[in-house]
């Protein structure tokens, strides 16, 4: 069996459920497969990137037989890709499930298309018109989806020096920020995108703040974590931040991203 995944112009599919999948339905049972060259070119920037991470089975694009003798690794990676008007049906393999969804998924959110997986279920379209449900996860309570930020904020409140020291939220294509700390003394960090495959990581920290280089620590479960001086933060402060991160803002001039080597 093959794991499947779909994208699709936004301005062709209806925006209901159940409208969605009838009009999935009937593309996938009477479309007429097309070239990529047919296609919108949002299809089209987001199949030439996505194929140099799983190349195509069949067609112009696909590796020849030199190519796979020579990166071996390349067979498991191989994808059948199915094109009609307005979207594009995607098989692999389910070895690379995970990575196929997690890829795929962002690279329709860079590329402007919306996105589903057949494969589940419960899955619904997915527009990327908002960065929510997001998923807040910590070290004392199960894993929640939210779209408000006091859900958040109470928990940023209740954290302590036991049990209750760290916490991170996570939008819709993998982009999290994550606090560990307590009191006034937190740690902040972010990872964000910048397309399918590559991320910045950072660290918050006061802006101009003398003696930066200075190391202090940081409690996070249990263990004091060493951090520059200027990267200890208020709770008032790592609230801010994650309030940015959830409306995708920057308002704290007061603080910069120092970019982690990883």
């Amino acid at each position: 069996m093959s794991y499947d995944l779909m994208v699709f112009e936004k301005g062709t599919a209806p925006t209901g459920k159940s409208e969605f999948l009838d009009w999935y339905i009937q593309n996938m049972e009477y479309g007429t497969e097309q070239d990529i060259s047919c296609v919108s070119e949002k299809l089209q920037a987001f199949f030439h990137f996505v194929r140099q991470v799983f190349p195509p089975m069949n067609g112009p694009f696909a590796p020849d037989d030199n190519a796979l003798s020579e990166h071996p690794e390349m067979e498991e990676y191989l994808c059948d890709y199915y094109i009609t008007e307005g979207m594009i049906y995607l098989s692999c393999a389910y070895s690379v499930s995970e990575y196929a969804f997690t890829v795929i998924k962002r690279a329709a959110y860079f590329a402007g298309v919306g996105f589903f997986n057949p494969s589940d279920d419960n899955s619904v379209p997915v527009l990327f018109d908002s960065r929510c449900p997001m998923l807040l996860e910590g070290e004392w309570f199960r894993s929640v989806e939210l779209d408000q930020f006091d859900g958040i904020r109470e928990k940023l409140h209740r954290m302590t020096v036991k049990k209750r020291s760290y916490l991170y939220v996570t939008d819709l294509i993998g982009n999290y920020i994550q606090a560990g700390g307590y009191g006034d003394a937190f740690t902040v960090e972010k990872r964000m995108y910048t397309d399918a495959l590559s991320y910045t990581h950072t660290k918050a920290g006061y802006f101009g703040m003398k003696h930066e280089d200075k190391e202090g620590d940081v409690i996070i479960a249990g263990n004091h974590v060493k951090v520059k001086q200027n990267q200890i933060l208020s709770r008032a402060a790592a609230e801010q931040l994650f309030l940015d991160f959830f409306q995708d803002t920057e308002t704290v001039d007061s603080i910069e991203w120092e970019e982690l080597d990883l």
